[in-house]
């Protein structure tokens, strides 16, 4: 499982290899359409490259996702019936409280 620290850093790897790409695309001394072949031919092999990970983690990221949004619902339950606890709490003070009052 990915950590803070670790997404940080590939986001940081990752735009810095985009600003490299771009970078040596504007002063490369090749022609337009060489660029652009060798372009293609890069997204073509990466593309294929991030197709099968993604593929072969896809589950993983799936059931690691499943568990997240599980434990989340149960801390959203907990905290919705402590409110209502709370708010049934307070409810009876109060209602004593007016009781009282009017007596």
């Amino acid at each position: 499982m990915c950590n803070r620290n670790t997404e940080t850093s590939l986001a940081a790897f990752l735009l810095g290899a985009v600003t490299g790409i771009a970078l040596g695309v504007l002063f490369a001394p090749a022609k337009g359409e060489t660029t652009r072949r060798k372009l293609k031919r890069w997204a073509d092999e990466t593309y294929e490259d991030k197709k099968d990970f993604v593929l072969e983690h896809a589950n993983e990221w799936k059931n690691q996702l499943k568990e997240k949004a599980e434990t989340a619902r149960e801390k959203i339950t907990e905290g919705k019936d402590k409110v209502v606890k709370e708010w049934n709490k307070r409810k009876e003070e109060i209602a004593a409280k007016f009781k009282k009052d009017e007596e």
